[in-house]
């Protein structure tokens, strides 16, 4: 009987094993570049996970595992980031861009329903590919996404001496970071003046996700996430069928903090697709 039940429990581990899907970790050639790309799962519509600036994908691992269960789900590290190579292309969501639909057209997925998640800098790049590409997106997941309109408001609440500092210090502290982190911090600006000149005009589901955690002892991030507040709902007023959650649990990287958040608006996104 004892043999029979150790059995019975190998035979229930190796049968979960096989349930789950495995994943394919391997490089792609984009521009020249060896570019890292995780894929993981089948199905459609196809889950495309975009870091935020100077993140890899490792970022959205715990997502990306539990939605691989029931569709396709592609990461990847941005050219400079990660295990991919350094480029010596400027860091513009023009070119951004253009790489993601290279790598998606070399894992033949370029037609089949895809669903975008950025996480705040990754944002910025799949509201551009949605403008750029607009026929090929069939819903979106924003995670704390940038606004290009956040450094403008900031600085109006700063004084010239915290400006000062605020910009010192982040030149000292790029200095301690990969090249790849740096350009794509560098590009920053560039996004928001790209950003500003375009309108996006579409009835794909859209869901986005916000970080409301903030330490009232800190008069700067409660004014932030004040500003960030009112953002979200003005590009809101662009595309009023996105769906607005909140969250005081987390910070900046729900993802990771909140995980099931995240997996749940994804989740009812493919629903809304299918």
């Amino acid at each position: 009987m004892k043999k029979l039940t150790i059995l019975l429990l190998f035979w229930t581990f190796f049968a979960l094993l096989s349930c789950e899907t495995k994943s394919n970790s391997h490089f792609v050639e984009i521009q020249g570049r060896q570019q890292h790309v995780l894929t993981w799962g089948e199905g459609e519509p196809v889950i495309v996970f975009i870091s935020g600036g100077g993140s890899d994908l490792k970022d959205f691992e715990i997502v990306q595992k539990e939605i691989s269960k029931i569709t396709k789900t592609i990461s990847y590290d941005k050219l400079g980031i990660g295990k991919s190579e350094l480029t010596d292309s400027p860091r513009t969501l023009e070119n951004v861009s253009e790489e993601l639909k290279e790598l998606l057209e070399k894992e033949k997925v370029i037609g089949v329903p895809m669903i975008f998640v950025g996480h705040s800098m990754g944002g910025y790049v799949a509201r551009y590919f949605l403008h750029r590409y607009p026929k090929n997106l069939a819903g979106l997941v924003l995670i704390d996404p940038g606004s290009e309109f956040l450094e403008q408001e900031l600085r109006k609440i700063q004084t010239p001496h915290e400006i000062m500092i605020a910009d010192s210090t982040l030149n000292a502290q790029l200095k301690l970071v990969p090249k790849g982190f740096q350009m794509e911090v560098n590009a920053y600006p560039k996004h928001d003046s790209t950003l500003k000149t375009i309108s996006i005009k579409t009835d794909i589901p859209i869901t986005l996700l916000e970080s409301n955690k903030v330490d009232e002892d800190d008069p700067f991030e409660v004014k932030l996430i004040e500003i960030q507040k009112r953002l979200y709902r003005d590009f809101q007023r662009q595309v009023p069928q996105m769906e607005l959650i909140s969250t005081e649990k987390s910070g900046h990287f729900i993802q990771l903090e909140e995980p099931d958040l995240v997996i749940n608006a994804i989740k009812k996104i493919i629903t809304e697709v299918e």
